[in-house]
């Protein structure tokens, strides 16, 4: 030790005494100016221990590491720890010798002991007071592999005590750590290794002593974080684990670096238990208690909370995680701040604070004064790119950091927020600092929050607010208009988190003179239409209603701040607000002001008048009309709703008093000049009022007692009290027959309304007669065409609540005024059932007329006199019913069971009629569904569940069609389609060809579509009936004549005297217009449809006569062949009718239309355009059609006809013979289906062969694979072939077990990458058979992979015969084969 440090004591200078040196040395650092504050954190530079760090470093070294407890401790580049206090004075300077530089620093609980490490892998315990060392752990050689130590030259980076020990400590370094107890008799040390092994080490930490003695401390628990892992060890009673978390990747934030290898890092730190005390409040009682022990780790940007809990089953300690959070930065240290408070510094050295129960990050200092330097320990052991170690440079003691950065020291701390407030006042940022306060008050900063009381904050802070503003006004006296508005904003903010208004309304107020009034009055604005202001002192209302009011532009914006306020009588000048509202129009806030008085009545007379323009004139104008006004003011508050914020009116008796005098105001009797102003304004408006307040059930709760007239005391009181809905009924009523005629379509609707609810409310309540009559009056001659439903409406609940003495009298007056709901009702009654579905066909409307058929449904299901008077007027007014819906009569008539006959001939005069309900019968229109059949049905199921159900019914093949109607119905039907919609007859005798019974005869279709011209019907028939020669006539007839009339309509469409066969034709031609152009493309269309037919036509006869060849043919060939013959001359017969019509009417265009050598005329073009696509159509029809292999059509046949001369009487227009080049296509066709004809025989051959000869296959085969002729019996694991006349194998296996295994792989192999060859073989061909030969020769069979040795030497060149049958024999055994003869297989000849 130094001779010239002072003499030290081991007195704690950390007493909690207010003159302990540590604070008094702390304090005036504190209060000493700095120049690296920022918002959250104060730096400060210790003077004396810069100045000291600078004569450590000239005499030791630079300093490397630092401790930080009750002293401070420095360790230097030569080994030697200094201790000094923090006034820089030298207390110990404790030389180490060869240790190395030191690089890890930690005192004791009490400051008695430091354990410093080195560089070189030693480790010291020093007891500094006396300048000795207790204890040395010393590095470990690579020569020594059995002792326990460091490795040597590798740095320690971590020590640290345990608990509250001097002689229990760890150190680490980057590859181990150890456990190191000193034996206090012996003064030895134990040591043991924690962590060996488990990749490379960051930190360690040791949990030291705190306030509070827990049973993690007893457990003497270490955290150790690596580049894989965390774990926590405890050292008591015996080392074992405690908890383990592995890292999957290394860690990297959203700022990291994406191209370079990521870097590593990784820090832990423990929080002790500690005792804590809370004094008493007027809200919470005193409070005594402890925290947990907490560890928090950082591996990358990952930060973790864990606290140590106590296990329910033993007295182990067991790790429960806090908190997880992610940095933006990769985090390099991480220290407790606080008691709840984790301080972190990321990569890049910014430095935040996370507070653990609110999860809130705040980045306290963006930078150090100075960049602090760290050691790359582990990227110096390892090689691994690590980031630096920044523990002994950083240390953390009772809320301050301390930091060494770039040789000086530093002190940081974090401001309290009267600091925070007073640092933004400096600096002249009130508003700034008041709005801050306000944030304090409520708990939303969003940043940490230091020295402010959980109790009382609003108090606490409103004290130091109030001084604050006072300050700032008096600062700000003379600032410009942005900045007292701001200040505005400020202070109404914070008055409004404090909930104190007082100096807002006092000083505030006061200081914004006549000049800046409006300034303060518009910060006030936001805070009182949201709600947070809801009442203002009289000053500041007169104020707000005066500086408003004289601007345009606040007009609307006062209307909405007085609406929000809760305005009651006495606070404020209500003439002065009232005049307002009347001069600015602000009726919303005039009627509110009125309500909040409690006269709910007062602002209808103003707002009426006002509305009826009655009123005083105004100065300006607003969109707040007061018709609008009125009829919501009048919703809200028969409902009991405060207007116009619509919340309910508490308490409710004061709701029913103000719907009450409303209500009475309106309704009453004997005055209804107020109902009469609400009609003016809007009837239907008032109308839809009284049905929303009429459906809330609060009207309930409204009585309304109606004085006696004439002081008539003889009547009941209880007969003067009426409901609301009672009260509208009378009030209506007198209106309505008040000599005051009001128009009449006021009149109806009211009489209708009033009726209507009349009736609905009280349905068991019978008016008086003189009542009825009077309501019946006024609904039957009201002249008003536009209310006539809503009379209707309200006279047939009348006629239903009050039933009149004879309906006949009330038949005339209905049908005057058009009520036929009343009317059917009257006949119904009479039991007119005809008369009464008659009223149905005289309603105007068409939807109302289709209402006839649910009501003779409905009589039809009722008594036998209904469903007479139904009968009777279906057969009545068929004509009438049929023109409204055929579809729904139809039905109608099905269910009252009448005779369709009846109908049917009711219906005969009007042919299109009986047609519209023939069809309806027989042919009726598919029902619309929602979806496709085939789509499965919606069973709840989300679109994501690709399930497909289908129902049962589905699945069952769809029933033979059945006709329930007389043949002479469908017959008559399709004499009609015939007659009126030609188009019809085909989809018809489509659909009903199958059902059964025959729905008509072929014959009379056939009639009938001849007489008509209907060719499409025709052809069906004739094809029905089997006469496809006449079916294919009708449709070329038909060609004929749709062509004849185009060739005509071209002619028309020529030049005016230019000739169709002129060789001198207009150069220019004639350009077709669009609609000649359009007609002459239907045309065309008409016989495209009939060449698709002739197609049909000729399809459907080789389908038929296809179909019963295979079922027909007589027995014999030639019956057989003779009738294939003759059914593929019919065919052929029929395509080339088709295929002359084609051809004749293109040659006829050519020739007639389009003169040689000209191609003008656009018409003649384009009809020859068109004719070559049918021509075309008809060919690739009749080459698919010839293209199977079934078919009985021949090309050749055809083909061969069309080159002939062309038959003149078959088509006039076929007048030359035919060239080659118009059907090279179909002769193109036609040899290219040879030559694949020839191909497939071929390839039929080579199969078949291929079939015959599998035999001959396997012996190639087996004479490959080594095999050898002989007459023994061949071995059991061989494959044996034998002779068919013999018997005796033809081959054998002379290769042993063993060998075999061998061969088989080797030829598998050899077949993999081969393909079979064949030797000497011979083919002889004959009329009776065919044979094939091998010879098996011996150089082929010594060439193999084993030798083969014949047994006999006579058969080495043993040949084998293979039969087309498929019978193989030796050729000893064919004597023929032996002669020269062709051989010939004796087994097929005895067994052909």
């Amino acid at each position: 030790m130094d001779s010239d440090t002072e003499p030290s004591t081991p007195r704690s200078i950390l007493e909690p005494t207010p003159e302990s040196e540590y604070e008094n040395r702390i304090a005036n650092l504190d209060s000493a100016p700095s120049q690296y504050t920022t918002e959250f954190f104060s730096w400060r530079q210790l003077a004396d221990m810069t100045a000291q760090l600078s004569e450590l470093t000239e005499k030791y070294g630079t300093v490397t590491a630092q401790a930080i407890g009750n002293y401070v401790a420095l360790g230097t580049e030569s080994g030697t720890v200094v201790v000094t206090d923090y006034l820089g004075r030298t207390k110990a300077a404790l030389a180490a010798g060869a240790y190395g530089a030191v690089s890890a620093l930690a005192f004791s609980a009490k400051d008695h002991a430091l354990v410093a490490g080195y560089t070189q892998g030693f480790v010291a315990v020093w007891d500094w007071v006396r300048g000795t060392t207790v204890a040395v752990s010393r590095p470990l050689l690579q020569s020594d592999d059995t002792g326990v130590g460091h490795p040597a030259g590798l740095a320690i980076g971590s020590v640290g005590f345990i608990g509250s020990s001097r002689h229990r400590f760890i150190s680490a370094s980057t590859v181990v750590l150890y456990h190191h107890i000193v034996q206090r008799v012996l003064t030895t040390m134990h040591t043991v290794a924690l962590s060996e092994g488990s990749g490379v080490l960051f930190e360690a930490a040791a949990l030291s002593d705190g306030s509070h003695t827990s049973a993690a401390e007893d457990s003497g628990l270490v955290a150790i974080m690596s580049d894989a892992q965390l774990k926590v060890v405890a050292t008591r009673p015996k080392i074992e684990q405690v908890f383990a978390t592995r890292f999957s990747e290394p860690a990297g934030g959203g700022q990291k670096r994406t191209v370079q290898k990521r870097a590593y890092s990784g820090s832990v730190s423990w929080l002790p238990a500690q005792r804590f005390r809370r004094a008493a409040t007027a809200t919470d009682p005193a409070e005594r208690g402890h925290t947990l022990s907490k560890l928090a780790f950082a591996w990358g940007t990952r930060i973790g909370v864990l606290q140590a809990v106590d296990s329910d089953k033993d007295i182990r300690v067991e790790m429960d995680r806090v908190m997880e959070w992610e940095a933006a930065e990769d985090v390099v240290l991480c220290r407790w701040l606080d008691t709840d408070a984790v301080l972190f510094m990321t990569r890049t050295q910014r430095i935040f604070v996370l507070e653990v129960a609110q999860q809130q990050e705040t980045e306290i200092c963006t930078a150090p004064p100075r960049r602090i330097f760290g050691q790359p320990w582990a990227t110096l052991a390892t090689g691994i790119e690590a980031e630096p170690s920044y523990s002994a440079a950083v240390c953390v003691y009772r809320r301050r950091v301390f930091a060494l950065c770039g040789g000086a020291e530093f002190v940081g701390r974090l401001l309290t927020w009267t600091e925070r407030l007073q640092l933004l006042a400096e600096q002249h940022q009130y508003p700034t600092a008041i709005t801050l306060a306000a944030g304090f008050a409520l708990e939303r900063t969003g940043h940490i929050v230091v020295g402010l009381p959980s109790t009382q904050r609003n108090k606490v802070i409103s004290a130091y607010v109030t001084t604050l503003v006072r300050r700032a006004l008096s600062e700000k006296a003379a600032a410009g208009t942005e900045e007292q508005r701001a200040l505005a904003m400020a202070c109404t903010e914070v008055s409004v988190a404090l909930e104190d208004t007082q100096t807002l309304f006092s000083d505030v107020f006061e200081h914004y003179a006549d000049e800046e009034r409006l300034v303060f009055l518009e910060a006030l604005e936001p805070f009182v239409l949201n709600g947070q202001l809801t009442r203002l002192p009289p000053q500041v209302l007169n104020a707000l209603v005066a500086e408003y009011g004289t601007s345009l532009a606040h007009v609307r914006r006062l209307g909405d701040m007085l609406a929000a306020l809760g305005l009651h009588p006495g606070e404020f000048d209500v003439d002065f607000v009232l005049g307002s509202c009347r001069r600015h129009r602000l009726w919303r806030t005039f009627a509110r002001v009125w309500l909040g008085m409690g006269d709910p009545v007062a602002p209808l007379d103003a707002i009426i008048s006002a509305a009826t323009r009655d009123g005083e004139s105004v100065s300006l104008v607003t969109d707040e009309e007061p018709d609008v006004v009125v009829f919501a003011y009048l919703d809200m508050v028969l409902r009991g709703r405060s207007y116009p914020s619509e919340q309910p009116i508490k308490p409710s008796e004061r709701a029913e008093r103000f719907a009450t005098l409303v209500a009475r105001y309106i309704f009453v009797p004997e005055d209804l000049s107020t109902l009469r102003a609400l009609l003016q304004l809007g009837m239907e408006r008032l109308l839809d009022v009284l049905r929303h307040v009429l459906g809330d059930p609060f009207i309930g709760n409204i009585s309304i007692i109606m004085k006696p007239h004439g002081g008539d005391r003889a009547l009941r009181r209880a007969s003067l009290v009426k409901t609301l809905p009672q009260a509208i009924v009378d009030a209506l009523y007198s209106l309505t027959m008040s000599p005051d005629a009001l128009p009449p379509r006021q009149v109806g609707l009211l009489s209708s309304f009033a009726l209507t609810l009349y009736a609905t409310r009280f349905p068991l309540i019978y008016l008086a007669d003189a009542a009825v009559t009077e309501w019946t009056r006024v609904l039957l001659h009201v002249d008003d065409a536009s209310t006539r439903n809503e009379r209707e409406s309200a006279f047939e609940l009348l006629v239903r609540l009050n039933p009149p003495q004879s309906y006949a009298d009330l038949i005339g007056p209905a049908r005057g005024a058009g009520f036929y709901r009343v009317l059917e009702h009257a006949y119904r009654m009479l039991e007119h059932y005809e008369s009464a579905l008659r009223t149905f066909l005289e309603r105007p409307h068409a939807a109302q007329r289709r209402a006839v058929f649910a009501a003779m449904h409905e009589l039809a299901a009722g008594r036998e006199r209904a469903r007479e008077g139904v009968s009777s007027f279906a057969v009545n007014c068929a004509v009438e019913l049929v023109e409204v819906d055929a579809d729904s009569f139809v039905e109608a008539v099905e269910a009252a069971s009448i005779d369709h006959s009846c109908i049917v001939d009711a219906l005969g005069p009007h042919p299109p009629l009986q047609m519209a309900y023939l069809r309806a019968l027989l042919d009726p229109l598919p029902a619309l569904r929602p979806t496709d059949e085939r789509s499965p049905p919606d069973i709840g199921l989300s679109a994501e569940q690709h399930i497909v159900v289908y129902p049962l019914q589905q699945l069952a093949p769809d029933p033979q069609p059945t006709n329930r109607f007389p043949q002479a119905f469908h017959e008559r039907y399709l004499e009609l389609l015939c007659s009126h919609s030609p188009s019809g007859v085909l989809p018809y005798l489509k659909r009903h060809a199958d059902s059964s019974p025959e729905p008509f005869r072929l014959a009379v279709v056939q009639d009938a579509c001849r007489r008509h011209n209907v060719g499409d019907g025709l052809v069906w028939a004739l094809l029905r009936l089997g006469d496809f020669d006449g079916a294919l006539k009708t449709v070329l007839q038909q060609i004929d004549r749709d062509t004849e009339s185009v060739r005509k309509a071209v002619q028309g469409l020529q030049p005016e005297g230019t000739e169709a066969d002129s060789t001198e034709t207009n150069s220019t031609g004639k350009a077709l217009s669009e609609p000649d152009r359009e007609r002459l493309v239907d045309q065309l269309n008409g016989i495209q449809h009939n060449i698709d037919s002739g197609v049909r036509v000729c399809k459907t006869a080789q389908a038929t006569l296809s179909k019963d060849a295979g079922s027909r043919l007589p027995n014999t060939e030639a019956g057989a062949a003779e009738y294939r013959s003759q059914v593929s001359l019919q065919l052929c017969d029929l395509w080339l009718a088709l295929l002359r019509c084609a051809l004749g009417h293109l040659h006829a265009t050519n020739r007639t239309l389009l003169p040689s050598g000209v191609s003008s005329n656009a018409a003649a073009m384009l009809v020859s355009k068109r004719q070559r696509w049918m021509l075309q159509s008809v060919l690739d029809a009749l080459i698919f059609a010839a293209s199977s292999a079934s078919s009985f059509i021949s090309l050749r046949s055809i083909i061969q006809q069309l080159l002939d001369t062309a038959d003149v009487k078959a088509s006039p227009h076929a007048a030359r013979s035919l060239e080659i080049a118009e059907v090279q296509h179909l002769l193109a066709v036609s040899v290219n289906a040879y030559k694949s004809e020839a191909q497939l025989m071929a390839l039929t051959n080579v199969l078949v062969d291929y079939d015959l000869f599998s035999k001959f296959a396997l012996l190639v085969r087996s004479q490959k694979q080594g095999w050898r002729v002989v007459d023994a019996q061949p071995s059991a694991h061989s494959l044996s072939v034998a002779c068919d006349k013999c018997h005796d194998p033809l081959f054998a296996d002379s290769r042993q077990d063993r060998a075999l295994a061998d061969l088989r792989a080797q030829m598998s192999e050899y077949y993999e990458g081969s393909t079979l060859r064949v030797l000497d073989l011979h083919v002889f061909e004959d009329r009776s058979t065919q044979w094939q030969w091998m010879k098996l020769r011996s150089s082929f069979a010594a060439n193999s992979t084993y030798s083969v040795r014949s047994r006999r030497n006579s058969i080495a060149r043993e040949q084998v015969v293979l039969f087309k049958c498929g019978h193989c024999f030796h050729r000893r055994c064919s004597p023929a084969l032996a002669a020269g003869q062709l051989p010939e297989c004796k087994l097929c000849a005895k067994e052909p």
